[in-house]
């Protein structure tokens, strides 16, 4: 398993909700259609991550996939499990997912109160994500203090999506933010590049590395 993974299995959800002082973006990566972009913010020793990127399929098949976290493990990066807690509605849950870390790092866990939803108004799908500090921690398991994130979806011709993604955390215990800032490209990349072949039906699916 490489380092990195435990820093990115939350990256498949995105956007900060607080107006926090940040700096410009910048361009990190820029593979396979996807671009990846960082900034710092003043509040925070962790940098905001941004990802700006096409996907083919429609509204309900993203949906179909977002809302399958069981599933999560085969696509999100770093992922170990994760599974429903509560289905509040039909487009609010609330969802566990457990992150794995290579030793001597300890496995990362967080529980996230997400929406996914259609705003009419902009011709829009959107998901809005916040972790939630409520639920007991796990012994040997350090939980995600903070995840804010969002994506804003939208279809600009037939058969074909364009995803504004944002996500801003703190992984939590004793990660020195120069390493998880120098890590932050490549979650979201191989990420997204799963989801992009899991809305392709006859693409391969390419193994995750852990």
């Amino acid at each position: 398993m490489h380092r990195s993974s435990f820093f990115f299995g939350v990256l498949f959800l995105a956007f900060i909700g607080h107006s926090f002082a940040q700096s410009a973006w910048e361009l990190k990566k820029d593979e396979n259609g996807i671009l990846i972009y960082s900034r710092s913010v003043k509040e925070s020793k962790y940098k905001e991550l941004r990802a700006v990127f096409d996907l083919p399929g429609t509204y309900e098949q993203l949906r179909f996939i977002l809302n399958d976290v069981n599933n999560y493990k085969n696509w999100v990066y770093g992922t170990a499990s994760s599974y429903i807690v509560e289905r509040k509605s039909e487009t609010e849950i609330i969802y566990y997912s457990r992150i794995s870390a290579p030793w001597p790092v300890s496995n990362r866990d967080f529980y996230s109160n997400t929406r996914i939803w259609m705003d009419s108004a902009n011709h829009q799908m959107r998901l809005s994500s916040r972790n939630i500090d409520s639920f007991p921690s796990t012994d040997h398991i350090v939980r995600i203090p903070f995840l804010r994130s969002e994506w804003v979806i939208t279809a600009p011709s037939p058969g074909t999506m364009h995803v504004e993604y944002k996500l801003s955390w703190n992984p939590g215990g004793e990660i020195p933010a120069f390493l998880a800032n120098a890590f932050s490209t490549t979650g979201p990349l191989q990420s997204f590049s799963q989801l992009k072949r899991k809305m392709t039906p006859t693409a391969p699916a390419i193994a995750i590395n852990r």
